[in-house]
């Protein structure tokens, strides 16, 4: 390039004397140089032309002077090129140590290098060379806020590759509080919140994920039920459930998974209670199945008030077999055995269920019917193993035992 532009000035210089040759026919100028007892006398328009041909004499010397110089640099390019092509092709190919030895030599030649330690250092991170992957990236990180934001990036990735999220979560953090905006640092640092299990800090993400356009709304929506789902799960009392209850947005409030998850966490706790306000009202907006089973929970401390509100309910959804579970499940619970068999075995002739049977065969052994009770729980594995279940005389089930007021006792 600049043996290109040397010339061009030459040529350029050499056309301008040309161009300027008739100016000075009439009246060519004298210069007259007297140095150590010489005297030279010459034209203008000679001198110049002298000028101009020893410049370019000066700088054909110093091209050839610099000529092998320059011509081994070229070849040294060409071989780390050539291992850099090796070493990328081997790197996707996954022949990690070949891809390595391959990088590595090209990095040691003249050339930009970054890149190439950067490659050498995902080689060596694929091997589980930590010492060397570290190596590599020291080496690629030759100054530069720009360079350094790509080596740590990159660092972060290959940590978080060989499973060490610990090791990345404060390199990650520390490039999100110089780019917040970065999108390949928030896929990143949300990724390994979330592996960490670090909720609350994955919370805080949500927004910019949607803003970047690193996750669409549909991925935001299910992130946001992973992270209310442990959120509520891992509550350790009733007053840190309320309190995680309260936190979530208003829109994962709304959502029955969430729901479901928050009641079922609230019966693990013994405090079925709290969430039958939030069961009745979700129900209220849409009916769910799932919440209908949930709000059933036989051992709440509000048992009664779910019964009648399920009673209510059946005016409305009489052929719901959920319900009817729900409602056969809440009377064992209260020892009414006729009302429990009657809609335990609604619910299995409007849809055949593990839990339906389970249920049933509960309440059958409960009473002293063992056989029927071990058909129900034959019919139940059955259906968890994706098999249809084997008919019950569910008419003679239906019948209470003529003893129904002592069992009850």
């Amino acid at each position: 390039m600049k043996r290109s532009v040397m010339l061009l000035t030459a040529l350029g210089l050499l056309l301008l004397t040309a161009a300027l040759a008739p100016v000075f026919s009439n009246d060519p100028g004298l210069v007259q140089i007297h140095f150590m007892g010489w005297t030279i006398e010459t034209s203008v328009l000679v001198l110049v032309g002298g000028l101009v041909l020893l410049w370019a004499l000066v700088q054909l010397l110093f091209w050839l002077w610099r000529l092998p110089a320059e011509t081994a640099r070229r070849v040294a390019e060409r071989r780390g090129l050539a291992q850099l092509e090796k070493g990328l092709l081997a790197l996707t190919e996954g022949d990690w140590k070949t891809a390595e030895k391959a990088l590595g030599k090209s990095a040691s030649l003249p050339g930009k290098t970054t890149a190439r330690y950067l490659a050498a250092a995902q080689a060596a991170s694929s091997m589980e060379a930590e010492d060397r992957r570290e190596y590599y990236l020291e080496q690629a990180d030759s100054g530069g806020r720009r360079r350094q934001f790509i080596v740590e990036l990159t660092r972060a990735r290959l940590l978080l590759q060989n499973g060490q999220r610990a090791e990345a979560l404060p390199v990650l953090e520390g490039l999100h509080a110089r780019r917040k905006q970065h999108p390949q640092v928030l896929e990143l640092l949300a990724r390994c919140y979330r592996e960490l299990g670090h909720w609350d800090q994955l919370q805080g993400l949500l927004s910019q994920l949607r803003k970047t356009d690193v996750m669409t709304d549909d991925q935001v929506a299910e992130l946001q039920l992973e992270i209310a789902r442990h959120r509520l799960s891992g509550a350790a009392d009733a007053a840190s459930l309320e309190t995680a209850w309260k936190a979530l947005p208003r829109s994962m409030k709304r959502d029955p998974r969430s729901v479901e998850v928050y009641a079922e966490r609230a019966g693990e706790l013994e405090r079925a209670e709290l969430a039958e306000p939030v069961l009745r009202h979700s129900l209220k907006e849409a009916w769910n199945p799932a919440l209908v089973l949930r709000y059933g929970d036989p051992g709440a401390g509000d048992a009664g008030r779910r019964l009648k509100q399920c009673e209510s309910w059946l005016l409305k959804h009489p052929e719901d077999p959920a319900l009817h579970m729900a409602l056969g499940r809440l009377c064992a619970g209260q020892r009414l055995w006729g009302k429990a068999r009657t809609h335990l075995i609604k619910s299995l002739e409007l849809e055949p269920t593990a839990a339906g049977y389970d249920a049933l065969g509960q309440l059958l052994d409960r009473q002293g019917e063992l056989e029927l009770a071990m058909a129900c729980f034959r019919n139940a594995l059955r259906l968890t193993q994706g098999r249809s279940p084997a008919p019950l005389p569910l008419e003679n089930a239906r019948l209470a035992p003529p003893d129904e007021g002592a069992a009850s006792a």
